[in-house]
């Protein structure tokens, strides 16, 4: 019910083949959900393979997040419903078999719609973005990226600009898999509080694609800088540097933390602290307050 609510509040303005689907798309999520539940059991090497109603509310932020001109047919937003799972749950999977599990769940309920793998998939692979018309102005629709070809020409673009303003230049090969993980760390960083948590072998690029990816998104990039010395009084007045940039002067911020880097356990702990409310405690000092009050008052 909560979910119906959402969806038909939103898609209020679209087409009636879309606001006809609304009620398959909520059905079929949960049937998607306890299949996954069902079937992909955590196990010591898929420890993170719980799942909860986060999950769900995740798929149906990516659902409202598309954009009523591209959505005119029941398959648009069936799409961008299977993008959006696979995004959720397909991105935790640690092998193929499992996304395989994932895709014959998605296309089973698919049918439900009267739509089969080939009607849905009509390129190489489903890819949807907001960074395809370019970086400045407030028109970013969250679109599906049809053209795989200009997908690579365009990242590469945004690479070779970043380049042209960075002191330090990333001589990167943007090859299909590079462009698709740079355009998942977009999605994931366009959304209110998105975080994710990248994982791969050393050198693999995973810093270089979030360095990419805040670019496209023209955000702000925050790194703390480990130097002999380093202690948790340096990790606590950069993180919170880090905060006020992100919220007293509304600078939207990336925070990129590297495994390397952590010499306490007790900096996960913080970072655990800023995901779950936000804040961590007694980080700010009684001068801090009153930048923050002042801020916070215009807003209230």
């Amino acid at each position: 019910m909560i979910f119906s609510k959402i969806l038909r509040a939103f898609v209020g303005g679209f087409s009636e083949a879309v606001g006809g689907a609304i009620g398959q798309i909520v059905e079929s999520t949960q049937v998607v959900y306890y299949g996954v539940a069902e079937k992909l059991k955590p196990t010591p090497s898929k420890s993170h393979y719980t799942f909860n109603l986060r999950d769900i509310s995740k798929i149906f932020q990516g659902v409202c997040s598309s954009d009523q001109k591209a959505t005119q047919q029941a398959v648009d937003i069936v799409r961008i419903w299977i993008h959006e799972n696979q995004r959720v749950f397909g991105d935790r999977m640690i092998n193929e078999e499992d996304k395989g599990v994932l895709l014959e769940l998605l296309l089973t309920e698919s049918e439900k719609f009267g739509l089969k793998k080939d009607a849905i998939f009509n390129v190489e692979r489903l890819i949807f973005g907001d960074y395809f018309n370019g970086i400045d102005g407030e028109q970013r629709p969250y679109i599906q990226i049809e053209d795989i070809a200009g997908l690579l020409t365009k990242i590469a673009e945004y690479l070779e600009d970043f380049n042209s303003g960075s002191k330090q230049a990333m001589e990167l090969v943007m090859f299909l898999d590079a462009c698709d993980h740079t355009s998942r760390i977009c999605r994931v960083l366009r959304q209110p509080q998105g975080n994710a948590l990248l994982l791969g072998v050393g050198g693999s690029g995973r810093q270089s694609l979030t360095k990419l990816a805040t670019f496209m998104n023209n955000y702000k990039l925050y790194q703390i800088e480990v130097v002999k010395g380093y202690n948790m009084t340096n990790w606590r007045d950069n993180l919170k540097f880090c905060l006020m940039q992100a919220g007293v002067e509304a600078k939207i911020t990336t925070f990129l933390f590297v495994d390397t880097q952590i010499i306490n356990e007790q900096m996960l702990e913080d970072i655990n602290n800023v995901l779950n409310s936000g804040d961590v405690p007694q980080l700010y000092k009684t001068e801090d307050l009153e930048g923050i009050f002042n801020v916070g008052k215009q807003e209230c």
